[in-house]
């Protein structure tokens, strides 16, 4: 990381402490809400979220030697961090939903890049999904793998496209690192990303994870 990036993530560190303060005050003040709790502990989360980013970043780790597994159920976590976007997706006027074909589904990931991984494609997906349309986040267990998907139902892709959208600085109005990371952390976890996307239907963005915890690559 050059100089500036550092000074950048340095000085990150008192506003992501600013909201939990503010979440803390917050929660004298509401009272029992549901919806205001749900709200506090997505702001708590998010906070949780910039702050490993800053430490990740200030600690200069590489990606290949990045990599931290633990226990996770991916149907859980999926469709949390789905319902984490919910408030944006109702700004949007798209409809987001879940589906899984399995109740849950317990294995080794490194949740903090799964859910980077995540927060890309569902933030791309709304992102170009116009008002009134859907977006769907799934998971399919598969034997052997498990599939996590994204479709939208956005502008698509021109097939001439799609061989380079994960390439680094390749964007249609973005800043071109989102898919490049999803591509990178589902590699690095021993997985894949791909597209499916039809011009004027929609994208269906899909990482595959191997199941097996000794298929994911050594710390």
């Amino acid at each position: 990381m050059d100089l500036r990036s550092m000074q950048f993530a340095h000085d990150l560190k008192l506003p992501i402490q600013l909201i939990y303060s503010c979440v803390q005050l917050l929660e004298l003040e509401v009272g029992p809400n549901d919806r205001a709790e749900s709200y506090l502990r997505l702001l708590e989360r998010s906070a949780d979220q910039l702050q490993n980013m800053v430490r990740s970043a200030m600690n200069e780790t590489p990606v290949s030697e990045a990599l931290r597994t633990r226990p996770c159920d991916v149907v859980a976590e999926v469709r949390d961090v789905t319902r984490q976007c919910e408030p944006y997706a109702r700004e949007r006027g798209v409809k987001l939903t879940f589906r899984s074909n399995g109740a849950e589904f317990p294995m080794p990931l490194d949740v903090e890049k799964l859910d980077r991984i995540l927060y890309n494609l569902l933030s791309n997906a709304l992102r170009f999904t116009p008002a009134g349309g859907a977006v769907e986040a799934s998971v399919e267990l598969r034997g052997d793998a498990v599939d996590i998907a994204v479709a939208d139902e956005g502008c698509g892709i021109p097939p001439e496209r799609q061989g380079e959208i994960f390439e680094l600085g390749v964007s249609d109005g973005g800043s071109g690192y989102g898919l490049n990371i999803v591509r990178e952390y589902a590699a690095l976890m021993g997985g894949s990303a791909t597209v499916d996307s039809v011009p004027g239907r929609g994208s269906r963005f899909t990482v595959r994870l191997p199941v097996r915890g000794d298929a994911l690559p050594r710390q």
